[in-house]
């Protein structure tokens, strides 16, 4: 191809992606999140009923492979849907909801195998598609990349794609280095956009990179496999410093974790000290965002190459939407929204409140050892421009969500990032329950519903291209979900 057809082919294509985006932002979205087994638990026809009559998504958003989902909960943390609950505890359920082709993953040594857990000889997606169409229902795919816990007994051969500790031991997380890990990771990708006439595709990934995962848990650092190592060397970083800067913070979080007396002149100043003695621990973590951020712009050219029109869309946690500074410190907004038609962040405001208290009493037996809890809340509040007059305080957190400005605040922030480049579609959590893994006192906790009308309302004045209802469509009751639909009538929004 000749100079000047190759740069006319490649502004054509540059129009046609920049002309479906726009697209993208012009309609609201406003999607929900269901899992599979729902859809089939309920009845598909009665389940999409239930939802086109309540809360008005125009979206379903369903699991292709529920790795990484909210499964095996009592039934008390389900709503009543009006069929009866099944104790989830008791069920093996299948994690793949389609069929993929055996040679997509031709280039990977990790094998997909044949569904066969219950429900696994359904192809739920091929259902899913012709229900949706008939209704005039949107649908998308949504993942979550699988973690180390995630894959075992599920995906065979899974063990050299992951990361390696500082230790030589497997990691709790693919390598994105990795190249086994890149072409199975591409493939499913490729092939479930290639398999179905899909709308769009939701990815996301909920990690902590290595230096977060240090400061926040004391995990061992990582990824020191070959190829890290070998980017590493490309980027000009030293590796063997990398390695004795994440040695020596490994230990003296971990000392600080078994209960060792703060040093003199400070933990949170021995802590900047070791950062700034090894830089290359900064610029190694560094690289683990980089190596993120391709694999998203790897999905984005990926899925426009099977279906140009279909949205790519973007998740992001709540570690990584909220308290997690060196996560949002490294990447912007900005750089992530070439590379997806929507942004999809975590904003639950009900549940926030409990994980931000063991967030920061994670902190407290680490870098933040100098500061009281009050303190350090103040500080958050502080930092993510929140009225502290306004959100709980440090002994109302696991008692109340956060005040509804939250979720304005924080959808504007990435609006005012992204200037139109892409759509911002916050998660609005519904019902999530408080599970005692994320509080002492955890259990069912139904959303306020004057609050859900007002974070749905500061979501679109914050300038929202959609919303999507979450955490999962089986936690969310029927007056919850009414609220939705009347609010986003009165908005004009449905």
């Amino acid at each position: 191809m000749k100079r000047r057809q190759f740069i006319a082919t490649l502004a054509s294509a540059t129009a046609a992606t920049a002309l479906a985006k726009a697209k993208a932002v012009a309609s609201p979205l406003i999607g929900i999140q269901v899992a599979g087994h729902s859809l089939l638990d309920e009845g598909m026809e009665r389940c999409l009923d239930t939802i086109q009559a309540t809360c008005h998504a125009n979206a379903i958003f369903l699991y292709s492979h529920s790795y990484y989902a909210a499964h095996g909960r009592a039934p008390e943390l389900y709503a009543d849907h009006g069929v009866p609950i099944r104790d989830e505890r008791m069920r093996k359920i299948t994690r793949v909801w389609l069929r993929h082709h055996p040679e997509a993953f031709k280039n990977s040594s990790l094998t997909m195998p044949e569904p066969t857990d219950e429900y696994g000889d359904r192809d739920l997606f091929a259902e899913t598609v012709e229900a949706c169409k008939k209704r005039g229902l949107k649908f998308y795919a949504r993942i979550l990349e699988p973690d180390t816990s995630k894959l075992t007994g599920r995906v065979a051969n899974f063990e050299p794609a992951m990361s390696v500790g500082l230790d030589g031991k497997i990691s709790a997380q693919p390598c994105r280095n990795n190249p086994q890990w890149m072409a199975w990771w591409d493939a499913i990708v490729s092939d479930t956009m290639k398999s179905y006439p899909l709308d769009g595709f939701q990815w996301g990934a909920e990690r902590m990179g290595p230096l977060s995962s240090v400061l926040w848990r004391g995990a061992i650092p990582f990824c020191f496999c070959e190829h890290c190592e070998t980017r590493a060397k490309r980027e000009g970083i030293n590796a063997a410093r990398a390695r004795q800067g994440f040695g020596e913070l490994h230990g003296f979080i971990t000392k600080l974790h078994a209960g060792v007396a703060v040093p003199s002149d400070g933990v949170f100043t021995n802590v900047m000290r070791l950062l700034m003695k090894f830089p290359e621990v900064l610029a190694w973590d560094y690289q683990w965002r980089a190596a993120l951020e391709e694999q998203g712009q790897r999905v984005f050219k990926l899925v426009k190459a099977e279906r140009q029109s279909a949205h790519v869309g973007r998740h992001f946690d709540h570690q990584n939407t909220s308290w997690d500074a060196i996560f949002l410190a490294q990447w912007s907004y900005a750089d992530v929204a070439p590379f997806a038609d929507f942004i999809k962040p975590i904003l639950y405001h009900d549940i926030l409140a409990p994980r931000l208290a063991n967030q920061l009493a994670e902190l407290k037996r680490g870098p933040l050892a100098e500061l009281s809890l009050p303190q350090s809340l103040e500080l958050f509040y502080s930092l993510r421009g929140y009225d502290s007059k306004l959100q709980p305080k440090i002994d109302e957190l696991n008692v109340r969500g956060m005040d509804p400005e939250y979720v304005g605040i924080e959808t504007r922030r990435i609006v005012d990032v992204v200037q139109g480049r892409c759509s911002v579609v916050p998660g609005i959590g519904v019902d999530v329950p408080n599970t005692a893994l994320e509080a002492p006192n955890g259990g069912k906790r139904p959303s306020d519903q004057i609050a859900l009308r007002a974070v749905i309302k500061n979501a679109f004045a914050a300038g929202a291209g959609g919303i999507l209802i979450s955490r999962e469509y089986d936690e969310m009751r029927l007056e919850s979900l009414k609220t939705i639909g009347e609010t986003l009538k009165e908005l004009g929004q449905v």
